[in-house]
């Protein structure tokens, strides 16, 4: 008789573990640990490709065994995390726990001017679902590993308060801008969850270009774009803070001018200048999202990355080599798209090159399970607060075609689908033969 199902996957999650945990001891590694001085990176190099697919199987296999032993019930009941993790963004309760000691319920809630009730709910939520924060008496609080790294990492801060502030107030409103606008043939900007929120009826991006509040706030959500990049999805790789575009060629572009557009405070021209000394850079993006960025390039690349206001969906004005889009089309409509390619082509040149650095999911079923899940996710939060979407290499290539057939796809990489739980975002190198 042949094992079960479950007993299968208990198998997987032991056998693949055992792997870890060799190369971990082996290696004299510390440990995973949820505790405040925890690893949080777990040190494992890339010549171990072995350990990463074995992680990612011991996860996938995990994953769906405590499904099938939870049953159908508790998978279909909705997730409340945002509440918690709104409340601990919103008020940096991080922040007001101590690096070093403890606090307690009673003093975060008249920190915070709450009831203390209300805060031991919230956290104790965030304990178990999150591993965010630790009870080691009743009553007192404490870091846990997750929790320290809000305060040692300003830019993960960032990222949390754009996902469980932002996002997570436009989420319930995702159905009902489908049902008002969803049968429209060609989606409006304005036509999304974040115009239902807003009295203006904006959307987020008009907000933060025409709004004194939207563009006070501007520079904060280009940190948290930035930190969904700085933050990799591989905790056990030795480097973390490693990028995606680091997978494409620079060097053999040799002495070459990039534009990168929606570039944001610049901090992939500015990592990519320190490594690539041939390269020049121009930073185009919103006057909002870029002003005062010039005054933090470092001085060894100052004369090589600088920064111009534009909006990448009007005609490019600058003649350059290669213009980088990095996770900016996501954001948009595929129409929006063909507009956004099509207004680069009075500046460019036969052979210059534009590389497209966004997501690029495999079909369904062709990834682990937690891996697609998170990829699900985040295009649950596209669709709760842009037009966009994420795309497969199918809608990739119609664009394409659309806004100009000269446009031609000499590479496409894809995303890893082991050692990594996504999503992560591919590289698509189109050649301009006008």
């Amino acid at each position: 008789m042949s094992a079960s199902r479950i007993a299968q996957l208990a198998e997987s999650v032991a056998r693949n573990t055992k792997v870890l945990d060799s190369y971990l001891r082996d290696h004299n590694l510390p440990f995973p640990s949820f505790e405040a001085d925890g690893p949080a990176d777990f040190g494992i190099s890339d010549d171990a490709p072995e350990v990463e697919k074995a992680r990612t199987e011991a996860i996938d296999a995990a994953a769906e065994l405590v499904d099938l032993l939870q049953g159908p019930w508790v998978i279909l009941r909705p997730l409340t995390s945002g509440i918690s993790l709104n409340a601990i963004s919103r008020w940096d309760i991080a922040g007001k726990v101590p690096l070093q000691g403890e606090t307690t319920f009673a003093a975060l809630a008249q920190q915070c001017r709450v009831r203390e009730v209300d805060m031991r709910r919230i956290l104790r939520y965030a304990m178990v679902h999150h591993r965010l924060f630790r009870e080691p008496r009743p009553g007192v609080v404490v870091h846990s590993l997750a929790s320290r790294l809000l305060v040692d990492e300003p830019l993960l801060r960032d990222g949390l308060w754009l996902l469980a502030e932002e996002h997570f107030a436009t989420g319930p409103h995702a159905v009902a801008a489908l049902e008002k606008w969803g049968a429209d043939e060609q989606q409006e900007l304005s036509h999304v969850p974040y115009s239902l929120v807003r009295a203006d009826g904006k959307n987020l991006f008009e907000w933060m270009q025409t709004d004194p509040e939207g563009r006070a706030m501007a520079p904060r959500f280009a940190r948290a774009m930035t930190s969904f990049g700085l933050f990799s999805n591989r905790p056990a790789a030795a480097q973390r803070v490693g990028r995606p575009i680091d997978a494409y060629p620079w060097a053999a572009l040799g002495r070459a001018t990039v534009v990168d557009l929606g570039g944001s405070r610049g901090h992939d021209a500015i990592y990519l200048a320190q490594r690539y000394p041939q390269l020049s850079f121009v930073v185009q993006d919103l006057p909002a999202m870029i002003d005062g960025a010039d005054e933090a390039v470092p001085p060894d690349v100052r004369g090589r990355v600088r920064f111009m206001p534009h909006s990448f969906v009007t005609p490019q004005p600058l003649p350059a080599d290669l213009y980088m889009i990095k996770q900016c089309l996501h954001n948009w409509p595929d129409y929006q798209c063909v507009r956004i390619l099509q207004a680069l082509v009075p500046a460019l040149r036969p052979g210059a090159r534009v590389l497209i650095v966004d997501g690029l999911v495999p079909p369904p079923g062709e990834m682990p399970i937690v891996m697609e899940r998170n990829v699900r996710a985040y295009d649950m939060l596209m669709l709760a607060s842009t037009p966009g979407r994420e795309r497969e290499e199918h809608d990739w290539r119609r664009i394409f075609n659309e806004a100009d057939e000269r446009f031609k796809v000499k590479s496409i990489q894809h995303p890893p689908t082991e050692g990594d739980m996504g999503p992560s975002p591919g590289l698509i190198e189109l050649v301009w033969e006008g």
